[in-house]
């Protein structure tokens, strides 16, 4: 069943949006669009912590939604009800599965309910005790003699065998977040992972097709997701983004986590090359009288040293998925740490290819959407409007999902996604990478001589992978 509006919840760190897409025939329309900051106890590192906390939020962000939606014509008389949300956390993580299945009928050709079956299967996989299998992506099938088969669907055969890619969360996780959507009086419609919603939203077929990492650096987690051959390869998490440069600006100038944030934002750079010599930022206190002098060039290596980290750290798990000589399109940097100035010069840097900004635009939803969502802030949220409107073509009309997910497969698939079946292509295998390793946290050392920012950026990566 379509639906004409789509209604989507992200859930991040330090802020949750609201948004409401509207299916023209030119294309998508984001007519509502709302965010508020959320309390630091609230929701950590992307894992909602009180429930109630979030609620309090979530409840007047729909508010100000459903005024600007109603507020536009034909519209006043649309409900909020039905909701696509994100699931994230710094558990997910990322796994290898296989099955095989003899067929009583050799000579029949293979359905593709038949193969759905089997992904649902996959759903059951045995993971431990706190986690729960959230997504779960094709990668291969082998019939009898014929390997690495990208849709056997239509072949005929005595033996299927499939290679998986399992996306592994905390079952926690997903519990509280139900708790929070349902006790807002609103239905989760589905799920869907925080990258790749945000794939969604940014990626080009071409660079899905060759080969991309998408880098979401978020305020407490940097999601990565890699794209190759149309099919998503691999997924992991780190477990610090933009909330530990703040941190580390507050302990390394001296000021509190409020002006360092602020600090970041209006006066930040990711090189500290770039300093200006002997300029100064003035903190003043509430009646204007400076209180505290911090120099550009302290700030820019306080900030350069924690994102050189989180970016040594995708580079290493990129390198572990197996994939990292078929990425051909480079990377993709959104999430609101992308707009710090000059990341995407030490991106290339130190990852060692392309790098573009990503944020939704006029390829993605059309140009007369609320302004607020072009913007790498906006990432997840509009992918969850453009997944949204792909599942209102498959998911049935009435809401199938109104507390915690059962145990069986079919409540897991309409859940997660397992009614996609997506179109494969060979792949070599892949190492597992069950958990982002994040790289022994240093600080630079002042440099007496000015070095050029590509053999400092590499002195910095070499320094880091001693002490992994």
């Amino acid at each position: 069943m379509s639906s004409r509006y789509v209604t989507a919840i992200d859930i991040g760190t330090s802020k949750l949006a609201v948004i409401v897409g509207e299916k023209t025939s030119t294309g998508i329309r984001i007519i509502g669009y709302s965010e508020s900051p959320l309390p630091s106890d609230g929701v950590r590192r992307s894992e909602i912590m009180n429930p109630m906390k979030v609620i309090s939020v979530l409840k007047a962000t729909l508010q100000k939604v459903l005024e600007q939606v109603h507020s536009l014509p034909d519209t006043e008389h649309y409900p909020i009800r039905n909701v696509y949300v994100n699931i994230s956390g710094q558990s997910l993580r990322c796994c290898s599965a296989g099955m095989s299945r003899n067929r009583q009928d050799p000579d029949s050709m293979i359905s593709a309910e038949e193969v759905a079956s089997m992904l649902d299967e996959m759903y059951l996989t045995k993971v431990e005790s706190n986690e729960q299998t959230l997504f779960v992506v094709p990668q291969y099938y082998n019939v009898d003699e014929f390997m690495d088969v990208g849709d056997p669907v239509g072949m005929v055969g005595k033996e299927i065998s499939g290679d998986y890619r399992l996306f592994v969360g905390g079952a926690g996780t997903v519990k509280k977040s139900s708790q929070t959507i349902t006790m807002s009086n609103l239905n989760p419609r589905k799920f869907i992972l925080s990258p790749i919603a945000a794939a969604a939203a940014l990626l080009t077929d071409d660079e899905k097709e060759l080969g991309t990492v998408l880098v979401d650096i978020g305020a407490g987690t940097t999601d990565i997701l890699i794209y190759q051959g149309n099919i998503i390869r691999h997924a992991a998490v780190i477990p610090f983004a933009g909330n530990s440069i703040s941190e580390d600006i507050s302990q390394i100038c001296g000021v509190s986590l409020r002006n360092a944030e602020l600090m970041k934002i209006q006066h930040g750079s990711c090189v500290s090359e770039y300093a200006p010599e002997n300029k100064i930022i003035s903190i003043r206190d509430k009646n204007g009288i400076p209180v505290k002098d911090v120099p550009f060039k302290l700030l820019y290596k306080s900030i350069e040293a924690r994102t050189c980290e989180i970016l040594a750290t995708v580079r290493r798990i990129v390198e572990e998925s197996g994939y990292r000589d078929r990425i051909r399109s480079g990377a993709v940097l959104t999430g609101g740490s992308a707009n710090l100035n000059h990341i995407q010069i030490l991106a290339r840097a130190i990852m060692g290819m392309d790098v573009r900004i990503g944020l939704p635009d006029s390829n993605t939803v059309i140009g007369n959407s609320v302004e607020e969502v072009f913007r790498p802030d906006a990432s997840v949220a509009v992918g969850l409007v453009v997944k949204g409107f792909e599942y209102e073509e498959i998911l049935p009309e009435a809401p199938s999902y109104h507390q915690e997910p059962a145990p069986q497969p079919a409540d897991n698939a309409t859940l997660f996604g397992a009614q996609e079946t997506e179109k494969t292509v060979p792949s070599e295998d892949a190492s597992d990478q069950n958990k982002a390793n994040p790289a022994t946290r240093k600080t630079p050392k002042p440099q007496k001589t000015k070095i050029p920012i590509s053999e400092r950026i590499k002195s910095l990566f070499d320094s880091t992978d001693d002490n992994a």
